[in-house]
């Protein structure tokens, strides 16, 4: 009986030891599963596909009958367009206190078959990349990232922000607010970095505030291979120039929830400037620039949703804009400021739109009003009509009707009418003009 004791003793000891090396086996490939599904559970993917057919039913204008850098007079009736655009969202939950944001687009007409005059513009480019349906090219029209610190409110994000698709954007496809920043300010992509407070946690309940500061450095630079980037650039017509120009926005962003009388308000300030930026002649001109451009403003938005406990909403926003304008466009020729006939000036004006909205059951009836003073200047990229009707120089008028079928799938149709007091501002003097364009179009949205 002792010797089956210690037989069956030591059979349970020798098991007991090969116990431990069998289940650290098991351990290693399942904390290494783990730590793989965990890997692929912090991203998540989204996407936009718009197609969108344009008709400009009527553009003319026969005053003035020449304008400096932009079409003469002309009478033209219906121009159609057909395009499409895709964005692919990569979100990415890196931890309790980082999140990575990106998405890549691609937009274009359909079947492009011949391109006139066509040429990447020489400023800017960057800027509209997402937006110039030009190619099949997939460009990056956002990617960055915000670090909370913890127990603070504060926030640091850094790379190419969500500076496109501001309020009242959204209102158009029944969506919820989707950027950042009022259309009305900033509609351009923009890389940047900066600080974000928020101080709900000192309001009263139902309040949101929220503080940003915003800094956006634009590069100038010598890029040839002759020389390379240790080369500083230059003025067509001579003088060197900062490889980097500064730019900043400081905003406040306060939001009320659940009132009696509306579902929610909205209110956002954002005062906006760049430094000096070069404004070079394409070589095609055979001319020279020495101009820079300062572009700055102050955006008031304001917007109130479900009115009355309705599916009324309206938005209001005004644009103080100020564009200083340096030299000239065509070095030898006078008059040839960017919105001026003189080597120097600041001109100031103002952009206001309201825009309001009707939500009834899957339907949506909207509208919007645009007026641009003379010498207003608002410089938006990411606009998705094809005549810049934000940018109106006058009246402009938008009414269209959206359908609803479920939750991520819209179609809208829309008519559009610009009535210009003035031309829109540009190389040389903004002068009166009796412009008018006339658009119908047809869009359809599908978000997954």
């Amino acid at each position: 009986m002792k010797n089956n004791f210690k037989k069956i003793s030591a059979a349970f000891i020798a098991g007991m030891l090969m116990v431990p090396t069998a289940q650290a086996a098991t351990l290693e490939e399942r904390v290494a599963e783990l730590e793989a599904n965990q890997s692929l559970n912090i991203f998540s993917f989204s996407g936009t596909f718009n197609t969108r057919f344009d008709d400009i039913l009527s553009a003319k204008q026969t005053q003035p009958a020449t304008v400096l850098g932009q079409p003469a007079t002309f009478d033209t009736k219906d121009l159609t367009y057909l395009r499409m655009k895709f964005q692919f969202n990569i979100d990415a939950n890196v931890s309790k206190n980082v999140k990575f944001y990106s998405r890549l687009t691609t937009s274009k007409h359909f079947n492009t078959f011949y391109q006139q005059s066509y040429a990447a513009p020489a400023v800017g480019a960057d800027l509209g990349s997402s937006n110039d349906y030009s190619s099949t090219n997939v460009v990056l029209e956002k990617a960055y990232v915000d670090m909370t610190m913890p127990d603070t409110g504060l926030t640091f994000f850094i790379g190419r922000l969500p500076t496109v698709d501001g309020q009242p954007q959204n209102y158009k496809d029944g969506r919820a607010r989707m950027g950042t920043y009022p259309m009305l300010s900033y509609d351009s992509v923009l890389d940047g970095m900066g600080l974000s407070y928020k101080l709900d946690q000192y309001m009263p309940q139902g309040h949101q505030l929220a503080l940003r500061a915003l800094y956006t450095p634009f590069a100038q630079y010598y890029a040839g291979t002759s020389g390379g980037y240790y080369t500083q650039p230059s003025k067509q017509a001579g003088g060197s120039l900062p490889t980097s120009q500064a730019g900043y926005g400081l905003m406040v962003d306060y939001g009320l929830n659940d009132m009696s009388w509306a579902d929610n308000m909205g209110l956002v300030l954002l005062n906006f400037q760049t430094a000096d930026l070069y404004y070079p002649a394409p070589s095609s001109a055979g001319s020279s620039s020495s101009l820079t451009l300062a572009v700055g403003g102050t955006t008031l938005a304001w917007e109130l949703n479900g009115i009355a406990k309705t599916g009324w909403d309206l938005s209001a926003s005004y644009l103080a804009s100020s564009l200083k304008s340096n030299g000239r466009y065509i070095s030898s020729t006078p008059g040839t400021g960017f919105g001026t006939s003189k080597d120097e000036d600041t001109s100031t004006g103002g952009v206001m739109l309201l825009s309001t909205r009707y939500r009834l059951g899957s339907w949506i009836i909207g509208g919007e009003w645009v007026n641009g003073s003379e010498n207003s200047f608002y410089y938006a990229t990411a606009a998705e009509d094809l005549t810049q009707f934000y940018s109106t120089h006058g009246n402009g008028y938008h009414l269209y009707f959206t359908k609803k079928f479920g939750q991520n799938i819209a179609a809208r149709v829309g008519y559009m009418l610009q009535d210009y007091d003035y031309t829109p501002t540009s190389v040389g003097a903004v002068v009166e003009s009796d412009r008018k364009i006339e658009t119908a179009y047809a869009n359809l949205r599908l978000d997954f």
